[in-house]
């Protein structure tokens, strides 16, 4: 007498396992198979040392798997077949066919296996089935197969019916915030991959393709939606979209391997339902700062920096240091719930700053060390403006730049124009008309330049963040300013 057990087949791999009472004519389904093409495992169990089969070894075997299901696009490729008892025999070079209808697979062995039975009571030989592109019922439910072995004379043991189940798939990831400065990154989803599979979590490639894996679940074997959570530590850095691949496991036989290994997304195989890969895409959002507020960091004014050195719902100071100590509070700010603030430079002025609790003034270890102090746990904030800030200021210098130089290549024209005329008359009506064009902008750039070198005198910066030395600028404008009126007198003198 046998019993058949069919065990798992999700998305290309089979999984066969189950316990000897389930051999002995219980029906067993411990993992489901999904809709679509998918990997069959069955196993049938002599369990009496006089069946046919354990007396003259088996020839073929068939499977029966109903109208429901097909498998009909199952070739000698796709099968292997392992016999176990006191031996081991592992069979890959077998033939098959199938009957018109898909309804039945016939699998002969490339030579006849004599089981090597055991002595006692339960004593018998496993023999295991596992083959590819089986096209299970379209619709989740609970379905059936039956399973004989034949020996050479044609003697059989048999039929013996199981029931299998077939499940659907799931998987969803919501989008989500992730911090890219936490040490703890984990991103949370939902899926079902049931026979023993993963979620695999990738980049996302400027096409939508999978890129570079970030994290994936360990090895799953429910056939119910279930809440996952995978680590991704140092993995997210900024905001991005993620792809989410339901894979199944392609290695083991039984169940006990299957569920000690791990995921490899080279060799495991991505779960297709009816011709479409099981993925998800999802929207990690990052923190909006400019950096993370850190010990003896420098930050340009109007920088948002990211604070998590202090504790949940408190209120903090940030205090300048003057002569080495804690000095005046500058701005104050409140941590949220979970223990952190981003804290806004740009009411700060260029200067040395500690942060303090407000109700005891304790001061914040900012590097976490055992060493706390105001030149230890203390940051600089530049007299510089971040973001669009230093590009007006760039701009600003680079149109006194473009001044200075127009002016120059003026003068330098109107010489050129002067030396150039060789009749007197118009000679000097070209000198005149340069010279009062020249004079003109001239005026300009003056009124211009003043302008400018009143503002630094003011107290203005330029482009790189530094105060500029007296007379700089104007000096420079001026001397373009002689330069044109030196080059009209001599035009107007050589008439």
């Amino acid at each position: 007498m046998i019993a058949v057990v069919v065990v798992s087949a999700v998305g290309g791999v089979a999984l066969l396992g189950g316990s000897a009472a389930a051999y002995e004519g219980n029906a067993a389904s411990t993992y489901p198979l999904t809709p679509g093409t998918s990997t069959l495992g069955t196993a049938l169990y002599a369990v009496k040392p006089d069946d046919a089969a354990a007396e003259n070894g088996i020839d073929t075997i068939t499977l029966d798997v109903g109208s429901e299901a097909s498998v009909a696009n199952v070739t000698s490729d796709d099968v292997e077949v392992a016999i176990r008892g006191g031996t081991l025999f592992q069979i890959e070079n077998v033939n098959v066919s199938s009957s018109e209808d898909g309804s039945q697979l016939e699998i002969t062995l490339p030579r006849t296996i004599q089981p090597q039975i055991g002595s006692g009571a339960g004593a018998g030989a496993e023999v295991a089935v596992k083959f590819r592109n089986f096209t299970t019922p379209s619709e989740p439910g609970t379905y059936s197969i039956d399973g004989t072995v034949t020996t050479p004379d044609g003697e059989t043991d048999g039929p013996a019916s199981v029931s299998y189940s077939v499940s659907q798939p799931e998987l969803s990831v919501p989008d989500q915030d992730l911090s890219q400065f936490s040490e703890s990154q984990q991103l949370n989803l939902t899926a079902s991959v049931p026979g023993g599979g993963y979620v695999g979590v990738f980049t996302t490639t400027d096409d939508g393709s999978r890129g570079q894996l970030v994290g994936a679940t360990n090895v799953s074997t429910s056939p119910q939606p279930a809440n996952y959570t995978i680590d991704v530590s140092g993995e997210i850095s900024s905001s991005q979209n993620l792809t989410a691949v339901a894979y199944t496991e392609s290695t083991g036989l039984s169940v006990s391997i299957r569920q000690n290994q791990t995921f490899d997304p080279a060799e495991d195989d991505p779960l297709v339902i009816d011709g479409e890969l099981l993925n998800a895409t999802t929207s990690i959002s990052t923190i909006d700062v400019d950096g993370r507020l850190q010990a003896g960091g420098e930050y340009d004014q109007g920088e948002r920096l990211y604070f998590d050195q202090g504790e949940a719902s408190t209120g903090y100071q940030i205090s300048r240091i003057e002569g080495g100590e804690i000095g005046p509070s500058a701005t104050q700010f409140q941590t949220a719930e979970n223990a952190t603030a981003i804290v806004d430079t740009a009411n700060l002025d260029e200067s040395q700053y500690a942060i303090t609790r407000v109700d005891d003034g304790s001061l914040v270890s900012l590097d976490n060390d055992s060493t706390t102090g105001p030149g230890d746990d203390s940051f600089l904030v530049t007299g510089q403006q971040a973001g669009p800030a230093n590009g007006t200021n760039g701009s600003a210098n680079t149109t006194n730049g473009t001044t200075n130089a127009t002016a120059t290549e003026t003068a330098n024209t109107t010489t050129e124009s002067a030396n150039a005329t060789t009749d007197a008359d118009e000679g000097n009506a070209t000198a005149m008309e340069t010279s009062t064009e020249a004079a003109t902008t001239t005026a300009a750039a003056t009124e211009e330049t003043n302008a400018t070198a009143a503002e630094t005198d003011a107290g203005e910066t330029n482009g790189s963040g530094q105060a500029t030395e007296e007379g700089g600028p104007g000096f420079t404008a001026i001397t373009a300013v002689v330069a044109v009126l030196a080059a009209a007198l001599l035009a107007t003198r050589r008439r």
